[in-house]
């Protein structure tokens, strides 16, 4: 079934035993299961002994996350805060601080993840995340390059600067030159 956290402050959740996934949610189940939501909550000093400190989620429909503070969890192996597996995401507005794994890996995924990040800045669609870092910022385009859409996933943003126009880091949309 479909699981949805809203509103919520959840503190000090601990996945043990067996498998110890997911120290909030974990969906390690045969087949697939019901949508995962995280919304306007604060998720702090969760942790699972082996991946997926908050959510371990293994073909899941799908992971929905907005408004959501990730602070201090872990995972003894991999993913302080997610371990996905087949699952299709999408992340807006949360910020992801102070969270550590074995691996040092924040987010580990093999599924795109729709990251609603600023105009100007960018984000890897899949694989592993690391450290702290938040949303919408995401990652600035580098200086020369310019990112005017969503959904861009990798440096060079929407391209290069054009010709007669200056680009800072984090430029949306390019400067005429003086």
């Amino acid at each position: 079934g479909a699981v949805s956290i809203i509103g919520s402050a959840v503190r000090d959740c601990r996945a043990t035993g067996m498998y110890g996934t997911g120290g909030v949610v974990s969906t390690r189940v045969s087949g697939v299961s019901g949508a995962v939501s995280i919304i306007g909550s604060t998720v702090s000093g969760c942790s699972a002994g082996d991946n997926g400190g908050v959510v371990y989620a293994h073909d899941s429909e799908s992971l929905s996350i907005a408004g959501v503070d990730f602070i201090d969890n872990r995972a003894g192996v991999s993913g302080s805060v997610l371990y996905l597996s087949n699952t299709p995401s999408s992340i807006s507005d949360a910020p992801f601080t102070g969270n550590t794994a074995g691996d040092d890996k924040t987010i580990q995924t093999d599924s795109p993840i729709d990251w609603d990040c600023r105009l100007g800045s960018w984000m890897p669609r899949k694989g592993s995340f690391f450290g702290d870092f938040s949303v919408p910022e995401c990652n600035l385009c580098p200086a020369g390059y310019f990112g005017n859409t969503s959904g861009l996933f990798n440096s060079s943003c929407s391209g290069q600067c054009t010709k007669g126009h200056f680009c800072e880091a984090g430029t949306a949309d390019p400067e005429p030159c003086p």
